[in-house]
């Protein structure tokens, strides 16, 4: 988190849309008699909405977008035809088919396009003000304001020019897009996930890959670049990136992301000398350490379980005892085997399944702690011995012994001002949340831990 912070917070957002935020919409909800709701989420506030699905299409199909507000809005300035607000610069304006919109803020929006903004309108513009204050007065001085606005059809969207810039109007949110040239990253066509953010040197990207599925091929960015690197925040790995311009001038970077991985590029405006980032390639195939794990319980509750050791890697609740049925804690994973042949220069280390997270230490010497879904590292062949040691040390969820407290009635939900009510009801005893029926949780080493031998370095494409 502190790599990637050192990145994103030394940047200045690079996005396109000022989405606005129909918080008056919802203020008009309903019909008096509801408690004031509490805007802490867009999926619970906003379900069904146009602007929920405007805003899900949008990350979706590669737009990049902020939200504002009606007291932001009136800070807003036009230079040229971009907006600025708090020092960035958008292409446009976009209204989610709201229904309701201050005069202020209707005002301000054809002072904006009149000085070379577009502002683009999903469906129709506001029909309304929101609250009774002079309401008759302000309804009537919304109309004039609107009556300034002469829409001519062209194909699917409807065009109103006003002074420098224009009001857009359309049912359709791509062709929206196309009309006020807003730029589109490719990224997501291909699941992967992204911020894009500009500094001194050009730009750079926040990619994650949430698809579920290794990523291994190009990527393309909209930004152009004389140079490309990556960092690996996760490993601390950098360096300049294997990077092509395509057929159609994109830029386009090589990326291998593991599922949930995520990775920092930069695309640099001038040309970059250095070390090339540290691709992976396998050179042979996958071999699976195999042989006696000590399993030794060395931290956690309600009481250690004893030493085990066994040759098949499966959840330490399905060992002997209810000792490992309860427990939630830190169990770690002892074997010991022989360096594997061959003349690799580094090996993938692979612990297969993990509940839930994993400290790896060879031959004393601690080489990652691994968050998952995927639990691998890198082992250079130099810190491997003809006989090694290798510890993994895994940490499980409170759940089991969550599970014990409640099914021995020990009082744990010690919070102020809360009493833990049940989300589910198949969790409710008494009103109140009990795991005392759960079944544990999978924990420890499932593997199988496998070594592949691996090179450092990208083929030729």
């Amino acid at each position: 988190m502190t790599r990637c912070q050192s990145f994103l917070q030394n940047s200045q957002p690079d996005n396109d849309v000022l989405l606005y935020f129909p918080i008056v919409d919802k203020y008009a909800d309903g019909d008096g008699k509801e408690l004031l709701q509490h805007f802490d989420g867009m999926e619970r506030n906003f379900e069904e909405t146009d602007f929920n699905k405007l805003s899900a299409w949008m990350l979706e199909q590669g737009y990049s977008f902020d939200f504002f507000t009606d007291r932001q809005l009136q800070n807003f300035t036009v230079s040229g035809s971009n907006i600025t607000t708090g020092g960035n610069n958008y292409q446009t304006i976009l209204l989610p088919a709201n229904k309701y919109l201050p005069l202020e803020s209707f005002q301000k929006l054809v002072e904006l396009a009149k000085n070379g903004a577009t502002v683009l309108c999903y469906k129709a513009l506001p029909v309304d003000v929101p609250g009774y204050g002079e309401l008759a007065r302000r309804q009537a001085a919304l109309l004039k304001w609107k009556d300034q606005l002469q829409f001519k059809t062209e194909g699917t969207i409807q065009k109103a020019t006003i002074g420098k810039g224009a009001f857009i109007i359309s049912d359709s949110i791509a062709d929206l897009m196309t009309a006020a040239k807003v730029r589109k990253e490719a990224l997501t066509q291909q699941g992967l996930s992204f911020i894009r953010k500009k500094n001194g040197d050009g730009y750079e990207y926040f990619i994650s890959n949430r698809t579920g599925k290794a990523f291994d091929g190009w990527a393309p960015l909209s930004a152009k670049a004389a140079s490309v690197a990556l960092f690996d925040p996760m490993f601390a790995k950098n360096g300049l990136a294997k990077w092509r311009n395509s057929n159609i001038g994109a830029t386009e970077i090589y990326l291998q992301l593991k599922p949930s991985e995520s990775i920092i590029v930069e695309a640099y405006n001038a040309k970059k000398t250095g070390n090339n980032y540290p691709y992976l390639q396998a050179t042979g195939e996958a071999q699976e350490i195999k042989g006696t794990w000590t399993v030794e319980f060395t931290n956690g509750g309600p009481t250690l379980p004893a030493k085990v050791t066994t040759d098949s890697l499966v959840s330490w609740t399905a060992f002997k005892g209810d000792d490992v049925k309860n427990f939630s804690g830190i169990g770690k994973y002892i074997i010991s085997f022989a360096k594997p042949t061959g003349n690799a220069t580094a090996y993938l280390l692979d612990l297969g399944i993990v509940h839930e997270t994993a400290e790896v230490t060879l031959n004393g010497k601690k080489m990652a702690t691994l968050i998952g879904p995927s639990f691998q590292v890198v082992i250079p062949a130099t810190d491997l011995k003809a006989s090694n040691t290798l510890e993994v040390t895994v940490a499980n969820l409170m759940a089991n012994r969550i599970e014990y407290m409640d099914r021995n009635d020990t009082e744990w939900k010690i919070f102020y001002n809360t009493n833990m009510p049940a989300r589910k009801r198949e969790n409710s005893k008494n009103g109140l949340f009990s795991a005392a029926d759960w079944k544990p949780l999978p924990s420890g080493l499932l593997g199988p831990v496998t070594l592949t031998p691996v090179s450092n370095s990208l083929p030729a494409f």
